[in-house]
């Protein structure tokens, strides 16, 4: 098995790929998140900080499968049959039983792939705006997170009005937390923080989200460098952290029920129960690649409650890891930074800044190839049964 050595320090402010979802949002990003540099290395690594020689890493497992599930790999907005669908930077994924959902941000849509067939649920215009209501009315401004609930409402991340957005199964849109916020001079809301009623709640980019059993929605509240909790009865407050986290953009919850966390700009991955604090999740290694944490999943293959298996996505290398206790396990791509595009085994199989990660059950994750604007299935399955 391949594995990796990473340590990670922000250098320099970049504009990060999952959340430069339109132009509007370029500029407030440059200012937001940073650039990180990972450690990449063959063999074992655990805690934080420092040491060991950087080696070469070698591809992913051979015997996981991955296929283009949606998309042809080039940016547009077109429903149909699943291979002649057209994306244009699917940011997030969610998955219930037979039917994927998709946070097409730069198409400002939530597209679902199901019976082989890609459909708009809700939104849907190159032009982003702000606006509630059933399915040909309701709009948004880069959606980059998706999440359903316990009772199968789909909630939303909608990035560039600064919102949580609830959707039905007709496509009808509402407003499930967020508060209108300050405009800049060119009439754009630039975000805020305050907790309290979801009605007067106020977020700053908000990304990747997760719901509990409870129906308990948490959020990567990027822009305030925090992860939120919207209670079911509304209430929104921030889950305690043991440090400072740059930009949150992925949660989930792992078989064992820790909370995880991808702080893309902050190089970081972070850990602990849905309550906090959480803390930092570090390996060793030297300094070798950019490592841009990006997609979190729970386990895909059975694995039992006392196995930790939780998938990461790399945007900035590219690739797919699995969190085995301490350690990360390359599963699919070069693991060098090594950006393309192509199916096939996890050896032979590339990506361009992967976004977001779902667990489908059976043995398969899909993923949002937000670089190649395709939405990518993963087979899993048999890498969990290899010799360690």
């Amino acid at each position: 098995m391949q594995r990796m050595k990473n340590e990670v320090s922000p250098i320099l402010a970049v504009v990060l790929i999952l959340v430069a979802l339109a132009a509007v949002q370029l500029l407030y990003w440059r200012g937001l998140v940073h650039e990180g540099t990972a450690q990449m290395g063959k063999g074992r690594g655990r805690g934080g900080g420092g040491g060991g020689g950087a080696e070469e890493v070698a591809a992913g497992l051979p015997d996981v499968r991955v296929e283009t599930a949606a998309g042809q790999g080039q940016a547009g907005y077109r429903d149909g049959a699943a291979r002649q669908a057209l994306f244009d930077g699917p940011a997030g994924v969610a998955v219930v039983g037979e039917v994927t959902y998709i946070a097409d941000s730069r198409n400002n849509a939530v597209r679902m792939l199901r019976d082989g067939q890609v459909t708009t649920l809700a939104g849907g215009s190159k032009e982003p705006g702000y606006a509630d209501g059933p399915r040909g009315v309701a709009r948004f401004s880069g959606p980059a997170g998706i999440a359903v609930g316990p009772g199968g409402e789909l909630f939303v991340s909608d990035t560039g009005n600064h919102r949580i957005r609830r959707v039905k199964a007709d496509g009808a849109v509402s407003t499930y937390a967020g508060a209108a916020t300050p405009k800049d001079d060119l009439g754009r809301e630039t975000g805020g923080y305050r907790e309290g009623r979801a009605a007067q709640a106020e977020f700053r980019y908000p990304v990747g989200m997760t719901a509990d059993d409870s129906g308990t929605v948490y959020v990567a509240d990027a822009g305030n460098h925090a992860v939120r909790r919207i209670s079911p009865s509304g209430e929104v407050t921030t889950v305690a952290v043991e440090g400072k986290l740059q930009s949150p953009t992925s949660i989930c919850f792992a078989p064992d029920g820790s909370m995880w966390v991808s702080d893309t700009g902050g190089g970081r991955v972070w850990t602990g129960p849905a309550g906090g604090p959480l803390r930092k999740w570090q390996e060793k290694g030297e300094a070798s690649k950019r490592f841009l944490p990006a997609g979190l999943a729970p386990t895909a293959d059975g694995a039992g409650r006392d196995q930790l298996h939780v998938y990461l996505a790399d945007s900035g290398g590219h690739c797919l890891y699995r969190i085995e206790g301490a350690e990360l396990v390359l599963v699919a791509g070069a693991g060098d930074a090594a950006a393309g595009s192509s199916d096939g085994g996890g050896d032979v199989a590339r990506f361009l800044c992967p976004a977001g990660l779902a667990s489908g059950g059976a043995g398969d994750l899909y993923l949002a190839d937000y670089g190649n604007n395709v939405i990518r299935r993963v087979s899993v399955a048999m890498s969990a049964k290899e010799e360690r």
